[in-house]
This record gives structure tokens, C-alpha cells and sequence, in this order.
């Protein structure tokens, strides 16, 4: 029989070996290996009182085990509740290293007054990405920290409470709920000398979730309903709207604290006031200038982002970049604020030196360089570029916005791309889009990307997707007639407001933009003015009058300028000639090869090319088959090779060109 209280007592201490358990109810021992329990009665007898007295004691020191365990399960809950804030958590510093928190009084008295009402003391700041809601929070840390708060607060702490860190690790099912519940409990021991901040709030709806009954939010409502507890909240309007309002319940536990972004004039006191740190950090001198620039120049060229945000960040990789750089002058002025934002944004931007203004003069002059004829258009744009980079430009709209009328071949686009290479230093900055593209109803998507739950949605529009990475740029929309017109309501918003709302809801600025439309109506007046003897005048009111037809007021009246091309005549079309044959020379250059052209070769070009209906194109196409196509084959043969000098001149006939290889002595006619 003592073997049967042996038994029993190691299924009590967890010895289950053999599978054995004791029913004392029954007298019943039962065995199995596998788990499943196989009954064999025996009398219950003990043999002496000895064995007896040694089973009691056996079960005796098993209860005094489980007690002890208990107690030190007790102690270590105990010990988790207690420390809960230091695991999944920090204390914002009232002071030591904390940046001092500047212009946002207002918003802290606001804070302030919540976190003492009696009911509904939780805040939530709600604002843009990088206008300082987290440093709010570490204002008010600060203002505790110097007894400047009523009594309720009087040295309160403000905890930052990781939502992530409360989550992590938990594998079993109750694990997230415990680490909450700890959180709370701690926070309503304290009697409101603790204060939960929860930076992105909006992660605690669905945080731990199971079936939508037991994330962090649902858990935290009963105690925000009683007001034990004071609780601060930051997120974004989007992150707002789309958690925080979807849940009434949470949304009513919540005050909401609109944090708007910070004036120019505030951005400057504000990076005057951490401007100490910063130098202390790097150990250089930043310049009052270089503050001032960093604010004039984010304000100007960065603007998919939010004050006071993107102007501490430029002073910062300011400083950082000049730090590696070793130099012995360790002054930080508004030319490295310069090079910073070039980097940003991938377009050369100086102050306004005295070089830049004799540029910025002869803009007109450079843009002459590619494009023939058209002074009215070239001077259109120089000027619009010029009140930009003065500063007195009307405000909220692109740089400037042109509507191109005129024939195939005269120049609009090539002025576009002249401008863009002028303002660039590359024609590749010009975003160019084909509107034939974009004559079904349905196109109106691909510009501005497709609503929710479409296709696509997530891809964004080719128009503002572009834009947003280039937010500094030439934009060519090409034959524009040719355009649906849901696509053409899209030029409205961009031409008043500088701006397009895209299909996610989100502004995309195009205040840095030069808006380019070409079209080809009324063309035919233009190119047929000459042979009915009607005056260049007249010709295009006809233009006008016919574009007026086509396209809706609201849209024309939004232009700055509308600009008529004329035809090219047969001695600017002799200056195209000059530049394209320009253009070859340098390419061959590229190759260590010289190419020599004699003045009849012009001629020959113009005269074997001319067409008054097509313009300038067709010079284009007949130099590339007549001239760079022969060159080619010259090279792929070996005629011709690097050193070498290639001689072009009119053939005998003047209706084609011969080459000669001058180290060579090879001729060969075309």
C-alpha cells in the first residue's frame, strides 16, 4: 500500500512516470503509459503507521511546494507590474539634453488644461508629418520639470509607452493582454502622476488583436472612461481619420489638439533656439545667414514635407557633411545650406550671386541658342522665369503656364527642352507626356492614379508620382487637344492652385513647375497664309478664334500667356540647319574624330529637306539617313577611325554629299 501513496504523491509533485494517479473517493489507482487511464481496484490498507506518517509528510512538503511557487509566481507578477514602464517604455526628459521646445506655448496650455479636467483628461495631437507633435510632448516634460503646472500635475512623469515593445515576444494567447493590463493598472496606481504618451496612436486599434474583441484600444477605454488615468496621443490627420474616427467610442476619450505647421518666421526662433545643440554636437559655428536660408530654401524647393521638419534636417546634414569634410574653417553659411538642397532635389541651386543674375539676364539669349525665331514666345518665358527667381511671382501657382498654337516643326517643343536644359543644366528634367495617350474617359486615372479599392490603386498616377519626385521641373503635355475632357479638368486645379489632388487624397505641388501645353490648332492658317496673301495677323485670330472654339474659357483664362508660332521662313530654317549639323560635329567629336563641313553643305541640306508644311523636322530626319548614317558605316568599316578628319562637301550634282578621310585618301560619294 505504500507503494499506492507513492503514487499518489508523485502525481501531486508532477513525478507522472508512469502515468499513475490516486482517486481517494474510489480507492482507485490507475496506470497507463499513453495517457489513457486504466482502473484497477485494490483494498486501502496501510501495513503500518509508519508508512503511514512518511506519506503525510510527503504531502506536506508537496503542498508547502506549491505554495512557494505561488508565492514566487505572486512576487514576479509583482515585480513586472512595478517595472511594466521601464520595459515598454522611457521617460521623456524634462531636462539635461533635451532640445528646448520653442513656439508652442499655445498648444502646451491646451495639453495642459485637458490633462487636468476631471472626465475625458486624455489629448490627442493631431497634425502633418515633421510640424513637432513629439515635440510637444517633451514640452510639456520640460514645463513639469520647472513646476510651471497647475498642482495636478506637479511632478508628474511623461512616459512614452512602446506599443511595438508590448507586442513583441507574445506567443501565447493572453501574453499582449497581461503586459496591457500591467501598463494600466501602474497608471491608475500612480493617481495622475503618470502620463502615457503613445506616439502614432493610431497603431493601438488592432494592436494584439483577436476577432476584433481584445486589441490595446479596446482595452484601454474603461480606464480613459473613468479618467484614472492621463493618456496624451500623437498622429497624423490621414492615421487619424482612418483609425481614430472609424471608433466613435475611442475617438469621444479623446480631445483633439490641431498641431498646424509653423510659420517661416516661427521656423527661424525655432532653429534659433536649438541652434546651440547642434553646434555643441559638431563643435562649428552655424551662421545666422545659413538659418536663414535653410528656412528661405526648404520653404522654396522642399516641398513634400513640413516646417519645422525639413529645415532642422538640412542644417543638420549640413553640419554632418561639413564635418567629414575636415576643414579647417569651421563656419557653416548659406552656400552648404545650398549644396544641400541640390542634393535633395537633384537641380543646381546657388544664392543669387552676381553670376546667376547675368544668367538669369541672358536667359532670353540662351534659349535663342536652340530655338530659331519665335522672340515673342522665348521672351514670354525668360520673363516668367525671371519674376520666380525674383521672388514676385504671384504666389500659389507654377512658375509659369504657356498654351503653344502653331505648326509641326516651328520650335515648342524644343523651347521647352531649351528651357529646361537653361534651368536644369539638363533637358532631361522635362516630364513629357504624349496626350493622344489620354483620349478615353478613363485616362483621367493614369494621371492622377486610381481611386480606392481600383486597380491600381497603389501605383499611383504617372503625372503626380513623377511630379512628386520631381517637384522641380519643366512638364510638356503634348498636343493637347488631343486630350479627353476629364483630363483637361485636371489642368484647372494645377493652373489656379499650383497643386492636384491625387487619387489617394494627397496634394502634389507643382508651384515649382513650368507648365508646357503644345497644340496644332489653326495650324493650317498659319501654313497657308502666305499663298492666300493674308497677313500674319489675321492669320492668327483665325487660330485663336478656333482654339477659342475648342477648348472651355475657364481653361484658356488660366494661361499666362498664349503663344502663337509662326512658320519658319527659309533663312531661319537655315539656321536650324546650322545648329542641327552642330549637333553632328560634336557627336562625331565624341569619337576622337574631326568633321569638317564646307558652306555649300548647308545649302545642300536645306534645299534636298525643305518642306514649309513640316518645319524643321524634316532636316532632322534627312541628316540622320543622308549624313550621321554614312558616317557610321565609315567607322564600322575602318575608313574611318580616331584622329582621322572627315571633309564633307556638296556633291557635283548639289543634290547630295561626298566625304573624304583626309589620312586616308578614301572618297566615297553619296
Amino acid at each position: 500500500m505504500a507503494s499506492s501513496w507513492s503514487s499518489w504523491l508523485d502525481g501531486i509533485l508532477g513525478k507522472q512516470e508512469q502515468g499513475s494517479s490516486y482517486d481517494p473517493i474510489l480507492g482507485t489507482i490507475s496506470r497507463s503509459t499513453t495517457g489513457a487511464y486504466i482502473s484497477t481496484t485494490k483494498a486501502s490498507s496501510f501495513s503500518s503507521s509508519s508508512s503511514a506518517s512518511q506519506a503525510l509528510k510527503d504531502v506536506a512538503a508537496g503542498f508547502l511546494c506549491a505554495g512557494a511557487s505561488a508565492l514566487c509566481y505572486a512576487a514576479w507578477r509583482h515585480y513586472q507590474r512595478r517595472t511594466c514602464l521601464r520595459s515598454y517604455g522611457r521617460d521623456i526628459p524634462g531636462s539635461g539634453d533635451a532640445d528646448p521646445v520653442v513656439g508652442r506655448d499655445d498648444e502646451i496650455d491646451r495639453v495642459v488644461r485637458i490633462l487636468c479636467r476631471r472626465k475625458k483628461n486624455c489629448a490627442a495631437l493631431v497634425g502633418a508629418a515633421g510640424v513637432g507633435k513629439t515635440a510637444i510632448a517633451e514640452g510639456l516634460a520640460q514645463r513639469i520639470a520647472s513646476g510651471k503646472v497647475p498642482p495636478q500635475l506637479a511632478g508628474a512623469r511623461v512616459v512614452e509607452v512602446d506599443v511595438g515593445s508590448m507586442i513583441a515576444g507574445t506567443k501565447l494567447r493572453g501574453m499582449f493582454e497581461e503586459r496591457m493590463k500591467d501598463v494600466i493598472a501602474h497608471a491608475e496606481a500612480s493617481e495622475g502622476k503618470v502620463i502615457l504618451f503613445i506616439d502614432e496612436m493610431h497603431v493601438l486599434v488592432g494592436a494584439g488583436d483577436y476577432r476584433g474583441r481584445h486589441d490595446a484600444a479596446n482595452m484601454l477605454k474603461p480606464a480613459l472612461a473613468r479618467g484614472r488615468i492621463k493618456c496624451l496621443g500623437a498622429t497624423t490627420h490621414d492615421e487619424y481619420r482612418k483609425h481614430v474616427e472609424a471608433d466613435p467610442a475611442l475617438e469621444r476619450r479623446f480631445q483633439k489638439v490641431h498641431v498646424g505647421e509653423p510659420s517661416t518666421k516661427a521656423t527661424v526662433a525655432i532653429l534659433q533656439g536649438i541652434k546651440q545643440r547642434y553646434q555643441d554636437h559638431y563643435g562649428l559655428e552655424i551662421t545666422d545667414a545659413a538659418i536663414d536660408a535653410a528656412v528661405h530654401l526648404a520653404d522654396r524647393y522642399i516641398t513634400g514635407r513640413q516646417f519645422p521638419d525639413k529645415a532642422i534636417d538640412l542644417i543638420d546634414e549640413a553640419c554632418s557633411a561639413f564635418n567629414i569634410e575636415e576643414r579647417t574653417v569651421k563656419t557653416v553659411n548659406p552656400d552648404h545650406i545650398a549644396q544641400v538642397v541640390s542634393r535633395w532635389t537633384g537641380i543646381p541651386i546657388s544664392t543669387l550671386d552676381q553670376e546667376e543674375k547675368v544668367k538669369l539676364m541672358h536667359l532670353a539669349d540662351r534659349l535663342h541658342e536652340r530655338v530659331v525665331g519665335q522672340n515673342e514666345a522665348v521672351d514670354f518665358v525668360a520673363d516668367a522665369v525671371l519674376r520666380s527667381r525674383a521672388g514676385l511671382a504671384r504666389t500659389g501657382q507654377p512658375v509659369g503656364s504657356f498654351l503653344f498654337l502653331g505648326p509641326t516643326g516651328v520650335g515648342k517643343t524644343e523651347l521647352a527642352k531649351a528651357l529646361a536644359e537653361q534651368l536644369f543644366n539638363s533637358d532631361k528634367m522635362l516630364l513629357r507626356f504624349d496626350m493622344t495617350e489620354y483620349a478615353s474617359y478613363g485616362s483621367v486615372t493614369r494621371l492622377i492614379g486610381a481611386p480606392p479599392s481600383f486597380h491600381g490603386y497603389h501605383d499611383g498616377g504617372q503625372l503626380t508620382e513623377k511630379v512628386r519626385r520631381r517637384p522641380y521641373s519643366v512638364i510638356l503635355f503634348d498636343e493637347v487637344e488631343k486630350a479627353h475632357d476629364s483630363a483637361l479638368n485636371v489642368f484647372l486645379q494645377i493652373l489656379d492652385d499650383g497643386v492636384l489632388t491625387d487619387g489617394k487624397g494627397h496634394n502634389v505641388d507643382f508651384k515649382n513647375t513650368v507648365i508646357v501645353m503644345t497644340s496644332n490648332l489653326g495650324a493650317k492658317h498659319l501654313t497657308s497664309g502666305m499663298a492666300e496673301k493674308n497677313t500674319m495677323e489675321s492669320a492668327r485670330n483665325l487660330v485663336m478664334k478656333e482654339v477659342q472654339t475648342f477648348f472651355k474659357p475657364e481653361l484658356l483664362n488660366r494661361f499666362n500667356e498664349i503663344v502663337v508660332f509662326e512658320p519658319l521662313s527659309y533663312d531661319q530654317l537655315k539656321e536650324v540647319v546650322k545648329i542641327q549639323t552642330k549637333s553632328v560635329v560634336a557627336r562625331v567629336a565624341s569619337k576622337g574624330i574631326s568633321l569638317v563641313l564646307s558652306d555649300d553643305v548647308l545649302d545642300v541640306i536645306l534645299s534636298e529637306s525643305y518642306n514649309p508644311m513640316y518645319g524643321a523636322r524634316p532636316i532632322r530626319r534627312w541628316m540622320e539617313k543622308n549624313m550621321v548614317t554614312i558616317i557610321s558605316k565609315m567607322l564600322i568599316k575602318g575608313e574611318a577611325n580616331e584622329g582621322s578628319t572627315i571633309l564633307v562637301d556638296a556633291a557635283d550634282n548639289k543634290k547630295g554629299l561626298k566625304y573624304e578621310v583626309v589620312k586616308k585618301e578614301i572618297t566615297v560619294d553619296a
